[in-house]
C-alpha cells in the first residue's frame, strides 16, 4: 500500500451494522419495498426517505415485525397525531397487530404505536427496536425535541426514521436522522462535509469537492425513493394523476399600523412581523376560500380540506362555510381522530384545520380538493398538506388553490425553491444507492453482513 492509500485508510471511519438478516417478509410488499425493508433490518439502524403514498406504513411495520421475531421482545413506533389510529388499521389489512396506547405497557411484547406527544410517558429503553414515522421532526438542528428524541431512543438497539421530507428547509438538517440513528454526530457530520456560507449569517453549505462522498455516505444508512423505478423496477400501478395547482390574489389592506391609509404600504413578512403581515388580508383571503368552496359544493359536492395557519382564520372560515367542521390545536387528542375517520369515511364534506394538525401521515385520497387559506414559507407543512390527497392511489385529478395577499406572492417563490432543493436532495440520494454500495448488495442467507464504511473527505 502506497503513502497516499495508507493516508485515505486514515481517514476512513467505519461503522459495524447492528443489523440481522431477515425471516420470510411479508408477502403484500412489492419487489422493491422488500428490498428497502432487507436493507432496513440488515442495517438495524436505517432511515427510509419514500414519497407519499409508496407505502412507508408497510414497510416500517414489517421491519418492525422482523426485529419484534428477531429479538422475541417489542418495538414502539411513533407518529403525528390522528395517525397512530390509522397505523392500526393499516397493520390489521397486512396481518400486522398492532396496539395504540397511551402510557407505558407492562412487560411489552409486539408492536405499539403512540403519539409524539405521550413520549414522556413511554421508558424506551424497555423496547428492542423504535420507530419515528414522520421523522422530519427532527430537523430542527438544536432542537429541544431533536434532543430529546435522540436521547431517548439511545437505548433502542433498532432504530428506523421514515418521512418524504427529511430535510424541507436546509441541507444540514438531514444530519439530524444520521444523529439520531447513531452513524454520526450532527455536529461532527457538519464539520466533515460542510462549511460556513459566507453570502448567509449562520448558514452552512457543502463542500464542493465534498459533495459525492456526502452523498455517498447517507446512501449507506439511508435509501430515497420517489418511484419504483428509481431502485430499477417499473413505475406500473404508481403513476400520479394530474396536479393542478392555481392561485388566488386578494388586495391586501393598506391601512398603516397607526390604521391610517397609506398610498403605497411596504409588506414585511419577516419572522417576527409575518403575522401581522397576514392579517391584513385575513378578511379577503376568508371571503375568497369560502366562495371557493362554496362553488365546489354547488359545482359537484365534493370534499374540501381547508387549510389555514390562523386561528382568526379558522374561526372566520368556520363561520363562513356551513357544515364545515374545524379541528383546532386546543381540541382533545380524542376529537381530533374522531374527525380524521369521518372525513376520511366522507361523513362531512369541509374539512377546515392546520397542516401542524392534520398535515402530516394522515390519508385523505379520497379527497381531490385542497384550498389554502394563505401560505407560510414551510414548503414542508405545505408539501405534506398537498400530499395527503396528492399520493400514490388518487385515481381523480387533484386540484390546489393557494389563497394569498398580493404582498405574500414571495412567499409562493420561496416555496417554489424549496421544492427545487427538495427534488435534488432527492434524486442526489437516490443515484448514490443506485450507483451500488457494497454493503447493500442483496447477498444469499447466511452470509455475513459486511461493514459499511463511512469515509471522512480530507480537509
Amino acid at each position: 500500500m502506497g503513502e497516499y492509500e495508507r493516508m485515505l485508510s486514515r481517514k476512513e471511519v467505519r461503522a459495524t451494522l447492528h443489523g440481522f438478516e431477515p425471516g420470510e417478509l411479508n408477502p403484500n410488499l412489492f419487489d422493491w419495498q422488500r428490498i428497502i425493508v432487507t436493507r432496513a433490518c440488515r442495517a438495524g439502524r436505517y432511515a427510509i426517505f419514500a414519497d407519499c403514498g409508496l407505502g412507508k406504513t408497510l414497510m416500517q411495520l414489517e421491519w418492525a415485525r422482523q426485529v419484534c421475531a428477531h429479538t422475541g421482545g417489542a418495538v414502539l413506533v411513533m407518529a403525528p397525531l390522528a395517525v397512530a389510529s390509522q397505523t392500526v388499521a393499516e397493520g390489521g389489512k397486512f396481518g400486522i397487530e398492532v396496539t395504540q396506547c397511551r402510557d407505558m405497557p407492562e412487560n411489552p411484547s409486539g408492536i405499539y404505536v403512540t403519539n409524539y406527544e405521550m413520549l414522556d410517558r413511554f421508558d424506551v429503553s424497555a423496547f428492542d427496536g423504535v420507530v419515528l414515522d414522520e421523522s422530519s421532526i427532527l430537523k430542527s438542528f438544536t432542537g429541544k425535541t431533536k434532543r430529546r428524541l435522540t436521547e431517548s431512543c439511545k437505548a433502542a438497539r433498532y432504530r428506523l426514521s421514515c418521512t418524504a421530507t427529511p430535510s424541507p428547509n436546509d441541507l444540514m438538517e438531514l444530519l439530524n436522522h444520521g444523529e439520531f440513528l447513531g452513524v454520526m454526530r450532527s455536529s461532527e457530520a457538519l464539520s466533515v462535509w460542510f462549511v460556513n456560507n459566507q453570502s448567509e449569517a449562520g448558514a452552512y453549505r457543502l463542500k464542493g469537492h465534498a459533495i459525492a462522498s456526502f452523498w455517498s455516505w447517507v446512501a449507506t444508512w439511508a435509501t430515497a425513493v420517489s418511484k419504483p423505478s428509481d431502485l430499477g423496477f417499473p413505475d406500473e400501478g404508481f403513476a400520479l394523476p394530474r396536479l393542478v395547482e392555481r392561485d388566488v390574489i386578494v388586495e391586501t389592506d393598506q391601512r398603516g399600523d397607526d390604521g391610517e391609509e397609506t398610498l403605497f404600504h411596504v409588506p414585511s413578512l419577516s419572522a417576527t412581523s409575518f403575522h401581522r403581515e397576514k392579517r391584513r388580508s385575513l378578511e379577503a383571503r376568508c371571503e375568497a376560500t369560502a366562495a371557493i368552496v362554496r362553488n365546489y359544493s354547488e359545482l359537484a359536492h365534493e370534499q374540501v380540506i381547508v387549510w389555514c395557519y390562523l386561528n382568526d382564520e379558522s374561526e372566520r372560515l368556520a363561520s363562513l362555510i356551513p357544515g364545515a367542521v374545524e379541528v383546532r390545536g386546543s381540541d382533545s387528542a380524542e376529537s381530533k381522530e374522531r374527525a380524521a375517520r369521518d372525513f376520511q369515511a366522507g361523513r362531512f364534506r369541509v374539512l377546515i384545520s392546520k397542516p401542524s394538525i392534520f398535515g402530516f401521515g394522515l390519508n385523505f385520497q379520497q379527497c381531490s380538493h385542497e384550498v389554502f387559506c394563505g401560505l407560510d414559507y414551510s414548503f414542508e407543512s405545505y408539501y405534506q398538506a398537498v400530499r395527503r390527497v396528492y399520493r400514490y392511489g388518487q385515481s381523480r385529478q387533484v386540484e390546489i388553490v393557494r389563497v394569498v395577499g398580493r404582498d405574500e406572492q414571495r412567499i409562493l417563490d420561496a416555496i417554489g425553491r424549496k421544492a427545487d432543493m427538495h427534488a435534488a436532495e432527492r434524486d442526489s440520494i437516490a443515484r448514490a444507492v443506485a450507483g451500488g454500495s457494497e454493503a447493500f448488495r442483496l447477498s444469499p442467507p447466511g452470509r455475513p453482513i459486511p461493514q459499511i464504511p463511512f469515509l471522512k473527505e480530507a480537509c
